[in-house]
């Protein structure tokens, strides 16, 4: 019996939809299906009710749900324990807002070569809400993203990085105030529904609103930057990352009044278990 197997049937019998599991697992239907008919093989009994749409637990299968949980926190609690003071070991599941992992990532796995040797990490990339949504329903260890102003219930923040956001404008057009620029060229929004788009967003409402120009909306920073190298419009985005990317053709002007910044943080879930892997996680991000 894979314990693979297991986590599947607590994770639907957690949102009750084959479909809803399948898309949090990162795994198609027929997958989970198949994952789930094999169980039953194995433990010769009918976990679901398939007469009903969605399949339903059965009696048996609720009772056989609730002790695989048991049986995966006692996984769990068997690889902490087995940790070495000193540092980490084990597996674990972290995930990257993409706009940090172009940077931080390298970092990470360096470190982690050398100071955690025998930890194993298996590695993603979402969306800031997206990867606080995987935190807390148990499918990701920790994850490095953009903080909310507040930590979401059963969250919490290590912060790891705070980033000043600036303004990326061509040069030709940087003799022109913010509010002119505005009416001259487009501003290139980085994706709106990611935890630095919405910062971004509600810093340049008032500017976007009163310009004709719709705001061009990408998900890469990297094609957001080519576009202002080129002359093609204007962008607010992380100092670090217009740095990496701007050509000597792009002038960097700051924001007025209070400088906008936002932190990378490590997310992981507030709980106690006596055993917090967080510090030895935060140590792989030093210089």
């Amino acid at each position: 019996m894979q314990t693979r197997h297991l986590k599947t049937l607590v994770q639907i019998a957690r949102v009750e939809s084959f479909a809803t599991a399948a898309s949090q697992l990162n795994m198609t239907l027929s997958t989970l299906s198949m994952q789930m008919k094999t169980l039953e093989e194995e433990l010769q009994v009918s976990l679901f009710d398939r007469s009903h749409r969605p399949p339903k637990l059965t009696p048996i299968g609720r009772e056989i749900a609730e002790k695989a949980k048991i049986v995966l926190d006692a996984e769990n609690a068997l690889l902490e324990s087995s940790q070495e003071t000193t540092g980490l070991a084990g597996n674990y599941r972290i995930g990257f807002v993409a706009t940090a992992s172009v940077r931080l990532l390298p970092l990470f796995l360096r470190n982690a070569k050398t100071k955690a040797p025998n930890a194993n990490f298996s590695l993603e990339t979402a969306l800031s809400e997206r990867l606080e949504e995987r935190v807390l329903s148990g499918q990701l260890d920790a994850a490095i993203l953009t903080a909310s102003r507040q930590a979401e219930a059963g969250l919490k923040y290590d912060v790891l990085r705070e980033e000043t956001l600036v303004y990326a404008l061509p040069s030709k057009y940087s003799q022109l105030a913010i509010e002119e620029m505005a009416l001259e060229l487009p501003f290139l929004q980085f994706n709106p529904g990611s935890g630095i788009g919405k910062l971004i967003a509600n810093q340049v409402h008032k500017l976007t609103s009163k310009s004709s120009r719709q705001p061009i909306v990408l998900d890469s920073v990297e094609a957001i930057m080519e576009c202002v190298n080129e002359g093609i419009g204007f962008t607010l985005l992380a100092e670090p990352d217009i740095r990496r990317y701007a050509d000597q053709s792009v002038k960097i002007q700051p924001t007025t009044g209070k400088p906008l910044t936002r932190q990378l943080v490590l997310a992981t879930a507030n709980k106690d278990t006596g055993l917090d892997m967080t510090k030895d996680l935060v140590e792989l991000f030093g210089e």
